[in-house]
Formats: structure tokens, sequence, C-alpha cells
């Protein structure tokens, strides 16, 4: 009955411990193993244990176990340890949608910040109903995890004779360790692939939408033109964008495209914070005349080099183009006259 007691609590506190420092590991700047570690036991397995506690604080009896009145229901399923642990995992699994569905109707979205917050919500409230409930329970009954005795067996191990059975649960215990870790860094920690830019050329509808059509075709030499240019970062991080716009002539041999004449028409910089777009405005005006002429939009990240290129550019995009000289007065005049 002591030894209950002297166990009875250590769940809840180090499950608090892990909701605190998961939310410490969200703001601070640490490596992506840590945030793993951290991270995954608050998405995969306290939720889910907070519930079990809340609605079965009693713990295994080894017969049919009569648990504790919960409103009218005085029964409790005899719930050993294995079978807690796997039903808290699932439960954690199964209450992730229903969280993110939650959040969405709301209109919060899905950012790690509202996530952890729900989540660590409602590891809170069910570690403390769970722990009044299980402390109105006689002592024997209460359900608790036996650290204080898996750390005694490990001690005890180490005082037989046989010292390469000791080894071999050192091992085995580091082994899980390896692989726990290496799953929650691989569920968890961002992957290299998934950092990007994203650059793309819109206009507006008639009803002030951004489309990504009706791009200009043909215009005369001068004509103020605009398109909409949209750089959007998902690099992880915010990012320092220099973009370029280029009318160019290009010719094009056996597959190869050259650039024999440019006319540049601007460049500007933004810096953009991560998960952000930033959609600019560019007007232009061609002095350039000929057809397929290409209209080329270069994306740096950071400074753009003197000559910007689709090689050398992160990013690039192109509409082409048609320009023709604008008829003279005298062109107009002998129209008319005839």
């Amino acid at each position: 009955m002591n030894q209950a007691l002297d166990e009875l609590s250590l769940d809840v506190p180090t499950a608090l411990l892990v909701v605190v420092s998961s939310s410490l590991v969200a703001v601070l700047d640490v490596v992506p193993t840590v945030e793993a570690l951290v991270g995954l036991p608050v998405l995969l397995f306290l939720p889910g244990y907070a519930l079990l506690l809340a609605l079965f604080p009693a713990g295994s009896s080894g017969n049919s176990g009569e648990g504790p009145s919960f409103g009218r229901f005085e029964w409790q399923p005899d719930l050993g340890l294995t079978e807690r642990f796997a039903l808290a995992f699932g439960m954690s699994v199964a209450l992730l949608p229903v969280v993110g569905l939650a959040l969405l109707w709301a209109g919060v979205g899905l950012n790690a910040a509202p996530v952890l917050l729900a989540l660590s919500a409602i590891i809170v409230g069910g570690l403390a109903v769970g722990e009044v409930r299980r402390r109105r329970l006689p002592e024997g009954e209460r359900f608790h995890v036996p650290i204080r005795r898996w750390y005694a067996d490990v001690v005890r191990s180490f005082d037989q004779s046989s010292r390469v059975d000791s080894l071999l649960n050192v091992a085995l215990a580091f082994a899980v360790l390896l692989a726990v870790a290496s799953l929650s860094y691989a569920l968890v920690a961002p992957g290299t692939g998934e950092s990007y830019s994203s650059l793309s050329l819109l206009t507006q509808d008639a009803g002030g939408e951004f489309v990504a059509a009706d791009y200009p075709e043909e215009l005369t030499v001068g004509e103020q033109t605009e398109l909409f240019v949209s750089v959007a970062n998902a690099e992880g991080e915010a990012t320092s964008y220099t973009l370029v716009a280029e009318l160019q002539r290009v010719e094009r041999t056996n597959g190869e495209t050259t650039v024999v004449e440019r006319q540049v028409l601007g460049s500007r910089t933004e810096t953009v914070a991560d998960g952000e777009t930033w959609r600019t405005r560019h007007t232009f005006a061609p002095a350039l005349t000929g057809e397929d002429l290409r209209l080329t939009y270069f994306l740096y990240e950071g400074d753009a080099p003197a000559e910007p290129s689709t090689d050398t550019a992160y990013r690039s995009a192109y509409v082409w183009l048609t320009v023709t000289e604008e008829p003279t007065e005298d062109a107009a005049a002998g129209d008319d006259a005839a």
C-alpha cells in the first residue's frame, strides 16, 4: 500500500513536465531531434493516456475489476499496463483529426502553436480529472506506473552473478531508446525536401480575383501593361528575395535558347516570412519589337547577378509577347485619305 502511494503521482508530474518542455521547445530554437523527442509524446501518447486516466483511474486487479463510479456507470475494464499504453496510443492517434477539424472549423488553422495548445489543454484537463478521481479510490486500487519497481529490477539485475545477462539488458534498452529516437525524428523533424519557394505570374479578372490566365499577348511599343507576381515562401525561415524582370529577344537553335537582346524592366527586393506570400504589381512598357519576345521574371535568394538567367535563378517564369510599332501620324493620315 505504501509502495502504491509512493508511485501514485509520478505519471502526472512527468506528463506535465513533457507538456511544459514541448511548449518551451516550440518557442526556442533547438535541434530537430530534441523537438521530435519532446513533441512526439504530446502528439501520439499523452492525450490518450490522460483521457484513459480520467475514465479509468483504477489499476488492474486481475479479476473482473469494479472501479469507481462515473455518474451511473460503475464498471471499469480490467486494464493492464500494456493494454492501457496501447489504448493511449490509439486514442491519441484518433484524437488528432478531431482536433484538426475543430481548429479548422474555428478558423484557427493547423499551425503548430494552436495544435500544441489544444493537445496540451486535453492532456492537462484529463490528468487533472484523472488524478482527482484516482485519489478518491482506496490506495490499493489506484492505477500507478511502477517506475520504482522497474528501476529496482534494473539495479537488481546488476547484483546478480551473471554479468552477461546484465549487459544484454542494457544493450536491449539502448537499442529500444535508439529506435524510438530514430522514429521520433523521422515522424516529427522536417525533411530537407520540404523547403521551397514558388513563383507565379497572375492577372486580375473582372471580379478582382487573381488568376493564372489571360496574360497579355499583343502589345505596342510604350504601352503600359501590368502583371502581378506572387512569391510564396515555404523555406522554413524568413527569406530575402530579389525579383528581376526582363523583356528578351531570343533565338532557338537545335533545342537551345539564346538571349540576343534584352530590356531590363526593373527589379525589387523583399524579405518574406516563412509561410507568407509576397504579391507585387509590376507595370512595364516594352521598348523591343518583334514576335515571340519573352517576358521573363527571375527570382533569387539574396542578391541577383549582373546578368540574370534561367540557369542561375532560383525560380523563373515567363510569358510570350508580340510587340509592334505604334502607327505613326503620317501612316494614320494616309490610311484615312485612302
